[in-house]
């Protein structure tokens, strides 16, 4: 999955035609099934998840966070997808993002 989203990212800034078939058939040729076999149908807009309805997915989230809340921030965000991944519950014993320095510093005067 981060090899596809590594992909999608390159082609976004990329802004050669033949550079852009290059670096397709390099991710089909180094990709396995069925990983080659859904990058394919995203990037031809085949793929379809034939549960996963935006119907659902506001259903699922509304069970774990509170309505109200899901509400508002989906209105302030605008993007169902990405308001259900800003507020879903975290997995118990996941990985914290090692990137993330924590919050500032108190400022401490001289």
């Amino acid at each position: 999955m981060n090899r596809f989203a590594e992909l999608l990212d390159r082609l976004a800034y990329e802004p050669g035609r033949n550079n852009k078939i290059k670096l397709l058939v390099g991710y089909f040729r180094e990709t396995e099934d069925p990983d080659r076999g859904y990058a394919l149908a995203a990037l031809t807009g085949a793929l379809s998840f034939k549960h996963a309805k935006p119907g659902l997915i506001r259903d699922l989230i509304t069970e774990r966070a509170d309505p109200v809340l899901f509400g508002y921030s989906y209105d302030y965000v605008g993007d169902l997808s990405e308001t259900v991944a800003l507020m879903w519950p975290k997995a118990a014993g996941a990985a914290h993002n090692e990137s993330y320095l924590g919050p500032p510093s108190p400022q401490t005067s001289p």
